[in-house]
Parts: structure tokens; sequence; C-alpha cells
């Protein structure tokens, strides 16, 4: 038995030669004299799990809100930590994605994001937020640094953000209780809100990604998982946490979302977003 070798090539239908780093499938086989690996981070796909459940989607019409109650798991410190979730917007009024009582909060208005650091707003400058489609909004404190991406790309920067000293409630679509503003009337959210979480401990993105359309899961640190995976769940926290969810006027199911619905083992993800089925695959496996 020789050692392994790695596979340096694939060969597409099209009869074009790529190297290890064109790849964008996994793959692993067993010669009779030769282990042949590729490695996972050459490539630019997940494979969908079979029989997932995407879920659904909170549909608001601007006079509902998700209420979080506060909690120490909010109280992020100097930490790091992740805020992520999909929103899709039917309005370019003023909207709050999210909000604390304090700051590291995301606002929209028009196309341009809004962080507020529990200063003054830091802007994304506009077109970075498209109103009628899914976005990928995240919101992600590295090393006393934060960035926000929008659908992978990081949109803000700030070396000033807020280092949360108490326990606190969230407010998703609208305004959390004892932060300035009208609770009843500001910033409430017309459209839908997906998959939601929150991470204390953790910078789950460290650069420009691509926005994976399968469900959020729950990953070391997980404070607040909302699947919305149907009517009956529809606020269940599922981190493992128990956070105690409500909602306040009208917050209601939608089967709508930015999630694959069918998984069948065929599927894969290219780092663009590009969903591809089994006969979009190209490429066949170099034997060495």
């Amino acid at each position: 038995m020789v050692a392994p070798v790695t596979i340096g090539a694939r060969l597409t239908n099209g009869g074009k030669l790529l190297s290890a780093g064109a790849f964008d499938e996994t793959t692993q086989n067993t010669h009779s004299i030769t282990k042949t690996n590729i490695f996972a981070d050459e490539f630019d796909e997940v494979t969908l799990g079979e029989h997932a459940q995407s879920g659904g989607s909170l549909a608001l019409v601007g006079t509902g809100q998700v209420n979080v109650a506060g909690s120490s798991d909010f109280q992020f410190g100097t930490n790091d930590f992740t805020v992520e979730g999909w929103f899709y917007l039917t309005s370019n009024s003023f909207t709050r994605l999210w909000s604390f009582p304090d700051g590291d909060n995301l606002e929209v208005s028009g196309t341009t994001v809004y962080y507020w650091n529990g200063g003054s707003p830091v802007s994304s400058g506009s077109g970075v937020f498209n109103l009628n489609q899914w976005n990928h909004v995240a919101l992600v404190k590295r090393s006393g640094v934060v960035n926000v991406y929008i659908n992978g790309t990081s949109v803000i920067t700030d070396n000033s953000p807020l280092n949360s000293t108490t326990s606190r409630p969230v407010t998703i679509g609208g305004i959390v209780t004892g932060a300035t503003g009208n609770p009843a009337t500001d910033g409430l959210l017309n459209g839908y809100i997906g998959n939601f979480r929150i991470v204390k401990g953790t910078a789950v993105y460290t650069a420009n990604f691509s926005p994976a359309y399968i469900p959020l899961t729950v990953v070391t640190n997980t404070k607040l998982l909302l699947l919305v995976k149907n009517q009956t769940t529809l606020l269940a926290d599922e981190s493992g946490t128990s956070k105690s969810v409500t909602s306040v006027g009208s917050v209601v199911y939608s089967a709508l979302t930015p999630l694959s619905t069918s998984y069948n083992g065929t599927m894969k993800q290219l780092k663009n977003g590009t969903l591809q089925v089994y006969d979009e695959f190209d490429e066949v496996t170099t034997i060495v």
C-alpha cells in the first residue's frame, strides 16, 4: 500500500482539465493500492442534506413585532458575537430589523442599512439592501470590530462598537421597550423574517461569505434560534436555552422562505449562491 495521493485534476464534460483549486465537489475514493483524497476546503459548495425541513417565515404587516425576554445571554460585553437572519421587506420606509435597548441594532431606510452602536448610526450607503426579495443580514463583532454583512458582503465596518454591560431584551421587526422611540409605531417591519439566530462568544463569519440556503443550526454558543418551521412552532426558540419569545400585533406564519425546500441529496450550492441539481454537475472523478 502506497501513501495517500491527492487528486490534482478534474475533467469536465467539456473536456477541460481543472486544477484542485477549481474543483467544486468533495469526493473520496478508495483504490486497491491507492487512497485518493480531495480536501473539503478546496471546494465551493455545500451538499444539501436529505429531507431537511426548511420551514417558513414570520409575516409582519407593519403592526406587529417579536419580543424576546431580557437575558444575560444578550449582554455581549467585549465578547465576539453574531446576530443574523433573513429579511424580506416590502416597504422602503424606515424599518428596524432588530433592536436592543442600548445598541447593536440594525435598521434599513430605502436601500441603506444603518448600524447603531449606541452613539451615532453608521451608514452603509445606498444600494446595499434589496426590496421585495430575501436578504441575508449578519451583524458580527470580532476582536472589538463590527462588520455588517448583507448577502455575505461586508457593507459596514465599525471600530467603536457598543460593549453592552447589562442583561437586556431584543425585539425583532420593531423597537424594543426601553429604546428611544414609540414601540407602537416606530420602524415596524413590513415583510417577512426567516431563520434568525444569536450567537454569543463566536464570530460565525470572519470575512465575506456566501449565505447557505439551508436552515440555520445550533452552533457553539447559540443563544437564540428561530427556525419558524410551521404555525405551531412559530415562535419556538430551538437554541436549547429556552428563551421566552412572544409577539405583539399581527405576526403570523408564512410558507415564504429563502431556503431550499427540496432536499434530495443530489443538489449542491456554489459559492456564488447558485443551486445546481444532479444533471447540471459536469465533473468526473480522476483516479490516480
